[in-house]
């Protein structure tokens, strides 16, 4: 298909302006980029400088920590007792979500929600591990988003 700028034009041959993409998802889709096997198998270095990368662009883009300390919250307590807390497992999509949707001019958050989002998916509730693995990824970007200036 042929990109142009659309101009309300309707019917055969219509052309559309290709949508851009947010700072957020250009940098979702830069190097160091998502790997599903630190759910599904571990950790690895690159998960570790993923964390680095994703957290300095979370903080340099103004994601504060108080938009996402619920969400944070919550998955520390699913964490303690995950084989009782499964179920609430599902409703972190939903959470993350409204803090986005109450924000959604925040590339920080924006980018939290395209890993949270992608890595969620990659979640088996059946293999407790993955969540774990889950966790420590969620745990890694924000340590980095804390160390290079996160705010309150």
């Amino acid at each position: 298909m042929e990109y142009k700028p659309y101009k309300g034009q309707g019917g055969y041959g219509r052309t559309t302006e290709r949508p851009s993409q947010s700072a957020a998802e250009r940098n979702f889709n830069e190097s160091p980029l998502y790997d599903s096997n630190w759910i599904k198998a571990g950790t690895d270095r690159k998960m570790v400088e993923f964390a680095d990368s994703k957290g300095k662009f979370m903080a340099e883009k103004g994601l504060t920590n108080s938009k996402i300390r619920s969400i944070y919250g919550e998955i520390k307590r699913i964490q303690m007792g995950f084989e009782d807390n499964k179920n609430s497992f599902f409703l972190l999509k939903p959470k993350v979500a409204y803090a986005y949707g109450r924000d959604n001019k925040n590339e920080g958050l924006h980018l939290f929600k395209l890993i949270f989002d992608r890595a969620y998916n990659d979640v088996d509730v059946t293999k407790p591990q993955t969540f774990y693995n889950f966790c420590n990824l969620i745990e890694s970007i924000l340590a980095y988003h804390k160390y290079y200036g996160g705010k309150e």
